[in-house]
């Protein structure tokens, strides 16, 4: 097959994956063959961060490169700003077709509404809904807002569509740029296939060393969890990650049959981790590991570094890293860095630290009594803290990878913490951005009325001013 100009992308990114539920990342315990050859064969990133670890804001971050006060989509359910610039609109500008197919999450609520040709950021084929994890009950809206149901489990549906759309659009002249966003393995899990459950025993899996045997804070709302719901969380949450590897699988088997392989970058990462447990904590928006490390592997044959980096790099920073990879310019300042030559020269730099925040946290976080928190996360540690400065987490990552030891209160780490706390607040007036409790950033940033028509959508208390 001729050799197109510029190579054709495909992104494929699930929900809720972290890094250490891979066996190409040393879980021994995942059945991911097809992620784990691509990693052996390709470029593995260890330290890949996902900046606000929760699916709205990190999401509208892997697609325009803005932070979440810049594209608007700040927290669960608000809308991001229609005319964000996004991957798609650069791609567009150079000449490539574009598609999206899958979950998107970024047009507000209510959560099955079709989004309309002029909030998509500029992808062209769109197979898409705005959210659903009844995942055994896909559909999706198509590029005149027609609704379809699917009649298989979701993501194999969703990677049909892929194929497809690679086979028809690889005949052409131009490049193809395709995201695919698969739901899984986001809660709940009362859909995951029996075929994938039987791949594994529940009481065989080994926990994570940071996972007590019991008093799992999921919410204020519902009961603990004992350690055999976690183990019951893990068997599911593993399961769909084996169906997702066959369906990565499928993929790179078209992109070979087509042979196009060399000629297409290919990504795969999710848009932030899941805790199912450890330090005793469910869910995501928090600044420990399982909530901010994702995984993150790309090949481009020839092009990317066949290894492992240990380089920092962030979801934000993703899009606008790949363009230049493809050698297209964004054409705009983003808020991510571009670090495109950290994916072609195994020994380049990376960046000394990534910011980390939850502005305003939303649902799981709210009902277990979060606040809001901003941070650093750097090679050896994480720093985060409360908008009161009195409150945080400081974990020296590199003697504490399950991070059960925080030194907050440690004042033989002061210092330290001084100093992360100068560069975080450094960052944040670089780019514009003032630290407060999450009710003055609704308000005074101009959410208030998406903030409470989302509330009341999920039959939650407005904020009343």
């Amino acid at each position: 097959m001729k050799t197109k100009q510029k190579p054709n992308i495909l992104f494929v990114f699930s929900d809720q994956h972290r890094k250490h539920s891979l066996g190409c990342y040393g879980n021994n315990q995942l059945i991911s063959p097809n992620f784990d050859n691509f990693a052996n064969d390709g470029l593995k990133f260890n330290n890949c961060i996902a900046n606000s670890p929760v699916c709205v804001p990190m999401r509208g971050s892997i697609l325009t490169s803005m932070f979440a006060w810049n594209h608007r989509a700040m927290t669960n359910d608000l809308p991001i700003d229609p005319n964000s610039r996004s991957i798609a609109n650069v791609l567009n500008e150079n000449n490539y077709h574009t598609g999206y197919i899958g979950k998107w999450h970024l047009g507000g609520v209510p959560r099955d509404k079709a989004i309309p040709r002029g909030e998509r950021l500029g992808f062209k084929e769109w197979k898409v809904a705005n959210c659903n994890h009844t995942y055994d009950k896909g559909y999706y809206f198509d590029e005149n807002d027609v609704r379809h149901e699917m009649n298989d489990f979701e993501s194999i549906e969703q990677t049909d569509m892929a194929l497809d759309f690679i086979r028809r659009n690889s005949v052409n002249e131009s490049p193809w740029g395709l995201v695919l966003s698969w739901g899984p393995p986001h809660a709940p899990f009362n859909a995951v296939p029996q075929e994938y459950l039987d791949k594994y025993n529940p009481d065989k899996i080994t926990l994570r060393d940071n996972v007590p045997p019991d008093n799992i804070l999921l919410s204020k709302r519902s009961p603990t969890l004992t350690d055999k719901d976690i183990r019951k969380e893990y068997h599911a949450y593993y399961a769909l990650i084996t169906l997702l590897d066959e369906q990565f699988g499928r993929l790179l088997a078209e992109l070979d049959k087509l042979g196009i392989r060399d000629d297409t970058i290919v990504v795969y990462t999710s848009d932030h981790g899941d805790m199912l447990g450890s330090n005793a904590m469910c869910k995501k928006q928090l600044p420990h590991t399982e909530s901010i490390a994702v995984p993150l592997l790309v090949s481009w044959k020839g092009k990317t570094f066949v290894g492992t980096s240990d380089e920092l790099i962030s979801l934000n920073d993703l899009a606008v890293s790949l363009t230049d990879l493809a050698g297209v310019s964004w054409g705009a300042e983003t808020d991510g860095d571009n670090l495109s030559e950290i994916f072609t020269n195994s020994i380049a730099k990376g960046p000394s630290e990534r910011i980390i925040y939850d502005f305003v946290p939303c649902h799981q976080a709210t009902d277990r009594g979060g606040k809001e928190w901003v941070g650093l996360k750097t090679r050896d540690m994480t720093y985060a803290k409360e908008v009161n400065d009195k409150n945080g987490v400081l974990f020296k990552d590199i003697d504490d990878p399950f991070q059960m030891h925080n030194l907050w209160n440690n004042r033989k780490y002061q210092q330290e913490k001084d100093l992360l706390c100068f560069r975080l607040d450094n960052i944040l007036a670089q780019h514009n951005y003032k630290f407060r409790s999450w009710q003055q950033t609704v308000v005074e940033d101009g959410y208030l009325e998406k903030w409470n028509e989302s509330q009341l959508c999920f039959d939650r208390e407005p904020l009343n001013v």
